[in-house]
């Protein structure tokens, strides 16, 4: 039996569950064979959540509505207040706002369209680089053309808005502080066209495809694999050489008590002897007799 199908029926050809041995006692990656020690870490990496959390992946779907009504919005916004300005400059009854209406819309899609053209390109040159090295000089001279037409397009939209912000100060009798309500005019305007940049150049370039969140999925599953290979790896040495440690200790302290008691016994012993050996303080009467003779 491989180990893809003893990990798919749970159990290994020698033990059973395979967390536990022939008698179901539960095992720890100490005791564990090497084939069970595969299988559970299998088990533990395909059982384990990878991708986005949910909150990510909740604001990737709004993502992608904003991404399709963002540049709607900013078009539909900017071509109001261009055609708020000139209309305002009409005699009554001139039907020329809709001439200027369509103007205005003709202008900020060509600018919507550039956006998103410059992004997409700049996003293929980038994966072209990646993938071969380097990209032909054609490609890079249109992605900066495209650049600089963005940038025009920026400024004619930074005019627009920021005439639309001045009638309606100047149109004001009362505007009060006027040196922070023309730094609230730049801010809103730059803020404007950062948010429409920010939009195709940057929030566009999020990664949502399944196929690439997989891959990079079986990525972290690799390194999760060779990274618990390393912790069991490091326990077992852990505990080898604790418990050779162990052994050195437990052998020290025989040695010890062996050689305790063989100093002792020899102690005994050479007091025994000496207690055999002492002379006697009186004469037995068979040394006086061979010392009479």
């Amino acid at each position: 039996m491989n180990m893809l199908n003893m990990f798919k029926s749970g159990k290994t050809a020698q033990t059973g569950p395979l967390d536990t041995d022939a008698d179901g006692r539960p095992l720890n990656t100490l005791t564990m064979t090497q084939e069970q020690l595969t299988a559970r870490r299998m088990r533990l990496i395909e059982g384990a959540k990878f991708g986005r959390p949910f909150h990510e992946n909740l604001m990737l779907i709004a993502l992608k509505f904003w991404l399709v009504l963002g540049p709607i919005a900013f078009v539909a916004l900017t071509t109001s207040e261009v055609a708020y300005i000139f209309s305002s400059l009409l005699p009554p009854g001139d039907s020329g706002d809709k001439i200027i209406l369509a103007g205005a819309l003709f202008v900020d899609l060509a600018m919507m369209f550039t956006t998103f053209g410059v992004a997409i390109k700049r996003r293929d040159m980038a994966e072209k680089k990646e993938a071969n090295g380097s990209v032909p000089g054609s490609e890079v001279a249109e992605v900066w053309t495209g650049t600089i037409l963005w940038l025009v397009f920026a400024a004619i939209n930074i005019i627009g808005q920021s005439a639309f912000l001045l009638h309606i100060v100047q149109s004001s009798a009362h505007p009060g502080n006027l040196g922070l309500i023309y730094l609230f005019i730049a801010a809103r305007v730059i803020g404007f066209i950062l948010g429409d940049a920010t939009t195709a150049f940057f929030l566009a370039k999020v990664e949502t495809s399944k196929l690439k969140l997989i891959a990079k999925a079986e990525r972290e599953k690799a390194k999760l694999n060779t990274d618990l290979a390393e912790a069991e790896g490091e326990r077992r040495m852990a505990n080898a050489r604790t418990e050779a440690e162990m052994e050195r200790i437990a052998i020290e302290v025989n040695q010890r008590r062996e050689e305790a008691a063989f100093l002792a016994e020899l102690r005994q012993q050479a007091f025994a002897n000496a207690l055999g050996r002492a002379p006697s303080s009186e004469p037995t009467r068979s040394r006086v007799y061979r010392g009479n003779t």
